[in-house]
């Protein structure tokens, strides 16, 4: 979606009033931003840091680790919103909200055809369906009743088998027992531990890498966009897209208003 957000919104129509270019450049980079901040607040979902707190005069904020609070990922959150996850409103799927009316604004400008349009909104529903799946792994334990029968019928397996291996094997009785009941028993606490997988433990699944690096990935492509954004400007002879690049994104939004339907 960041390819097809920044290869399709650059090439704007030089035909319409140079007025409308800083705002439709400000809301693609947003929206950009907007997406590797989904990321992270999906990542804070899966581990239960619940992402932010809200209320009528504070901006998103992370709760639990100091490193949620990092500019890495507030400067991904667009300027002013509100968390409502005290309302019940995860921050992902209200993020998404503004991707889905920033793909229907680009069709509206003419950046997209209609089954382009169809096509990101299609990625955008993987994406939360994925947030949905993941989420679901996340909240459903195993059940209880089903672990402590597991725990019972692997002693009582443990106890019997002594008994049942003693006459054919002999003493090897006991080192046989003790790998079988040991390799049982660590398939139980592997299962245990894989049963949340987006935890900090080491066998859990890296997402703080893999964010970091999509991160870096997106801000690369963002950099380039804007050198081509501005070359574009300097060949057709406006000058305002230099001095816009230089004011920094969040300064920006907060002096224009951007991206807002």
């Amino acid at each position: 979606m960041t390819r097809q957000f920044l290869a399709a919104s650059h090439n704007v129509d030089h035909s319409k009033p140079l007025s409308t270019r800083p705002a439709e450049l400000m809301d693609t980079e947003q929206a950009v931003k907007i997406l590797v901040a989904m990321l992270y607040t999906l990542k804070h979902h899966l581990r239960a840091d619940w992402g932010a707190y809200s209320d009528r005069n504070t901006l998103l904020h992370p709760l639990i680790h100091d490193h949620d609070n990092s500019p890495e990922y507030m400067e991904m959150m667009p300027p002013g919103i509100v968390g409502l996850e005290n309302r019940g409103l995860g921050v992902t799927l209200q993020l998404a909200l503004l991707i889905e009316g920033y793909i229907n604004r680009g069709f509206a400008r003419g950046w997209w055809h209609g089954p382009m349009s169809s096509q990101l909104t299609v990625q955008l529903n993987t994406l939360t369906a994925a947030y949905g799946s993941m989420e679901t792994i996340r909240l459903t334990p195993v059940p209880v009743s089903h672990l402590i029968h597991q725990k019972q019928v692997l002693a009582l397996f443990g106890a019997i088998l002594p008994f049942a291996t003693v006459a054919d094997i002999d003493w090897w009785t006991i080192p046989m027992v003790t790998v079988v009941v040991f390799t049982l028993y660590g398939i139980d606490g592997i299962a245990s531990q894989l049963e949340d997988p987006f935890g900090l433990d080491r066998i859990d699944i890296p997402l703080d890498a893999i964010i970091e690096d999509l991160r870096a990935e997106t801000l690369v492509m963002l950099d380039e966009w804007r050198s081509v954004v501005e070359k574009e400007e300097e060949q057709s002879g406006t000058e305002w897209g230099r001095e816009w690049f230089r004011e920094g994104p969040r300064r920006r939004f907060q002096s224009e208003g951007a991206f807002r339907d």
